[in-house]
């Protein structure tokens, strides 16, 4: 197996400081005439470079192991997950958006309580580490999660991820709604988020777009968001 240029380095190092060892060693053997007392200066003044000696041998056992690894790209994988969702707003339920209520006459029609930005971010974060999807965990065909707390799927999803060794690094997202304004109540939902994934509110980046008056959600029948979520993995 072929080495690394700092292997080789490394490997040409040591071999020059045994070489360089035994020539002083020889020298010295042949200036003195066995004297104890002419020994213990030279063995004294040797010290240094039996123990650089032997901290390349060490080196050498790790490298020949492979219990030493110099730090690299490789060490760590970066992958990325894209999520969306969208829901029909119907008058008298409550709009739930980011695990919190918001004030407001319509809210989403779904399974569960139809939060589209907890929705859209279990997604990305499945897609991320291939665990399939929100629908593949949490299907609307099963009555366990009528009505159920989307924040519960995110709690599912971090603890899937630490199984595969995946960390949050962090997470973008907009929902598109045209009313109400969602700005005021974005550091509630990045705090709701957070608790849920176990990340810091830092990580959770949130945006609010209007369709225009376009289509459903332009009219205000629907909402709708889109996540971009990026995991690190050892």
């Amino acid at each position: 197996m072929s080495m690394s240029p700092k292997e080789t380095v490394r490997t040409v190092f040591f071999w020059f400081a045994v070489i360089f060892l035994g020539m002083m060693l020889a020298r010295i053997n042949s200036a003195n005439t066995g004297s104890l007392q002419k020994w213990i200066p030279t063995l004294l003044n040797a010290a240094p470079l039996l123990l650089l000696v032997g901290f390349c041998l060490f080196l050498m056992k790790k490298m020949q192991s492979g219990a030493w690894r110099p730090a690299s790209g490789n060490s760590t994988s970066v992958r990325t997950g894209i999520g969306y969702d969208l829901h029909r707003l119907e008058t008298g339920r409550p709009l739930m958006v980011g695990g919190i209520e918001l004030p407001f006459d319509k809210g989403p029609v779904g399974h569960s309580d139809g939060d589209v930005l907890a929705h859209a971010l279990c997604d990305a974060l499945l897609g991320a580490a291939g665990l399939g999807d929100i629908g593949t965990h949490f299907p609307d065909t099963d009555p366990k999660w009528k009505g159920a707390n989307s924040l519960i799927f995110l709690e599912h999803a971090k603890k899937l991820l630490a199984e595969k060794n995946f960390a949050i690094e962090y997470v973008d997202a907009v929902v598109i709604l045209e009313k109400p304004k969602l700005g005021p109540h974005f550091p509630k939902m990045r705090e709701a988020l957070g608790r849920a994934l176990g990340v810091p509110a830092e990580k959770i980046h949130l945006k609010a777009k209007t369709n225009e008056g376009v289509d459903a959600v332009g009219r205000g029948e629907a909402i709708a968001a889109q996540v971009v979520a990026t995991l690190a993995g050892r």
